[in-house]
């Protein structure tokens, strides 16, 4: 017979994730031991049994903070989206939701202090970055590629060095919030959607209203949110956002195509005028195997660039990016080749990645 557990604390369970600064996420499911993702891999924690339904429910009735129509609407809705934090004040990003049924609970965990951009990037992206938007008044900056990037990571580091730099506000759209910032320089409005307001939509109409001089859009998800992450920026804003694309051409693409076909050439014309960044991203482990690294494309949007964005010639975004190697762009091969001569990756560890994007160099 399986070794059943009788009761279990998720405070216990998420001590052991700040013990071991490895390990990122946790997995809880209905008659599966408690998992773990350690250094990238899964690890069952299978001594101390398997999970029971109930369990699980309590778990999550304890990160709803024992709220009975909290946990009635993720029945209603099969599945909820939230942030925790534990009682040793670190950060969880929780995703609960209905398997055959039964409940399954996924935590990633959220760094206790912002990193610092040279830490997350070769410094010359990172300096490069900096001269960009330590004065910006508009612009438009995206940090792209699905989930699991570390675009949230991008985002706070982003956030933190314009707070340390910059004496203006900085409102923030997140869902949900992961990281509590400490104004300095800033002033920071932190706003959470179904918290403090009910939409991506409703809180950037609200945001036109609040004085921004810098504004975080977590993640386009409509035209809607588009045309106010473009309305920002027209109006002298500086906006950063996200979206769940794998390389500048497809960001162009992506971004064009939440509208209809008859407004996609203003369209086009008003985001040429506007974008300043693309930042596509993706973890992959280190050779050690014991952390992760992101491998970036990175393009600056120049004359060459807007010219064939108008034009509509984005394949050739491709090819620019690529032979502006040394004017401060780089493609994600590029990006990875530097990693492996400097032996923190292993080409094999990244080539699936690049065989996704026809660019294996081995």
């Amino acid at each position: 017979m399986n070794n059943i557990l009788l009761s279990v604390d998720i405070e216990d369970i998420m001590a052991l994730t700040v013990k071991n600064p490895n390990i990122s996420d946790i997995h809880l499911s209905w008659d599966e031991s408690i998992a773990y993702r350690l250094n990238w891999e899964i690890v069952r924690q299978e001594q101390a049994g398997k999970l029971t339904n109930e369990n699980i429910e309590i778990m999550l009735r304890q990160l709803f903070q024992w709220n009975p129509q909290r946990f009635d609407k993720f029945l209603a809705d099969k599945e909820s989206d939230f942030a925790y934090v534990a009682k040793d004040w670190t950060s969880y990003r929780v995703n609960a939701f209905l398997k055959t049924g039964r409940i399954w609970l996924v935590m990633r965990k959220i760094n206790s202090v912002p990193r610092k951009l040279e830490e997350i990037m070769f410094s010359n992206i990172a300096d490069n970055i900096k001269k960009q938007i330590s004065t910006a008044k508009n612009w438009l900056f995206l940090i792209t590629w699905p989930t699991w990037s570390g675009k949230s990571t991008s985002m706070v580091a982003f956030i933190e060095y314009l707070n340390e730099i910059r004496n203006e506000n900085i409102v923030t759209i997140e869902d949900p919030i992961e990281f509590i910032f400490e104004p300095k320089k800033c002033l920071i409005s932190q706003r959470e959607i179904w918290h403090d307001t009910w939409s991506f939509k409703n809180s950037l109409r609200g945001a036109m209203r609040q004085d921004p001089d810098i504004v975080f859009v977590w993640e386009i998800r409509d035209s809607e949110t588009a045309e106010s992450v473009l309305n920002l920026a027209e109006t002298w804003h500086l906006v950063f956002s996200t979206l769940h694309t794998s390389s500048a051409s497809h960001t162009i693409n992506r971004f064009v195509s939440f509208f209809n076909s008859e407004s996609q050439d203003s369209i086009r014309e008003r985001f040429a005028d506007v974008l300043l960044w693309i930042q596509s991203q993706v973890l992959v482990k280190t050779k050690d195997g014991k952390n992760r690294v992101a491998l970036m494309e990175v393009m600056l949007n120049n004359t060459a660039i807007r010219n064939n964005l108008r034009k509509k010639d984005i394949d050739q975004v491709d090819n620019l990016i690529e032979t502006s190697y040394n004017k401060w762009m780089i493609k994600l091969r590029q990006y990875a080749e530097r990693l492996v001569e400097k032996n923190i990756i292993s080409a094999e560890d990244v080539n699936w990645i690049l065989d996704q994007k026809n660019n294996n160099w081995v």
